[in-house]
């Protein structure tokens, strides 16, 4: 009779905070599927703007660029601290981890505030024509991208105020933080899409 093999696994983590988490794993495939999401709006542009030749219409007033281009700075440099709270969640740092996300988080709140600014003087409706359609379409999902992001920190802060940090807490911050990353990389298109291409019309012909 053969002898039976056995695998000693009892040295081996029981959780981790990196890469080799299948958390880790699903937080960068919800990024892929939206990140596509994201892809097809700025095709739609792309197509609108080949279609036509008075892209964006006429009717779309050159729109402000000062408050728009202050959210913008404030959203890239968000990043900087959401990287000190990945860094921090890495070395499992409590005290790292909470200060970057609570600077995030504010970022995330003022970045909102800013946001219903701008759609409110934004100059036209997204019943008024194709790109007026599509650019409320895209500031929707962003907006909501950073909201639900912001949310999700909120909560992740309040979580370790009141309990104890584990390893699958600090992944989860980790993961918050890489995905502020997306919400900071996916506005940067449709921010020149938005606010620069209208400064860039081209003339009916």
């Amino acid at each position: 009779m053969s002898e039976q093999r056995v695998l000693d696994v009892s040295s081996l983590p029981v959780s981790t905070v990196d890469s080799r988490s299948l958390i880790w794993w699903g937080n960068l495939g919800m990024m892929a599927i939206e990140g596509s999401m994201f892809a097809m709006t700025i095709a739609t542009f792309l197509y609108f703007r080949t279609a036509n030749l008075d892209w964006p219409p006429a009717t779309v007033p050159k729109p402000d660029l000062l408050w728009p281009t202050i959210n913008l700075a404030l959203l890239v440099i968000s990043a900087i601290p959401a990287w000190i709270a990945d860094r921090a969640g890495h070395r499992k740092e409590k005290r790292g981890v909470v200060l970057g996300m609570l600077l995030v988080v504010i970022a995330g709140i003022a970045f909102l505030a800013i946001r219903a600014y701008n759609v409110a003087n934004i100059g036209y409706k997204w019943s008024d024509h194709a790109f007026g359609s599509i650019v409320w379409v895209v500031i929707g999902l962003h907006t909501f991208h950073t909201f639900a992001a912001t949310g999700e920190n909120t909560m992740l802060l309040v979580y370790a105020a009141f309990k104890p940090m584990t390893k699958s807490r600090y992944l989860d911050f980790r993961c918050g933080a890489v995905y502020w990353y997306f919400v900071v990389i996916s506005w940067l298109p449709f921010y020149f899409l938005i606010y620069i291409q209208p400064w860039m019309r081209r003339k009916v012909m």
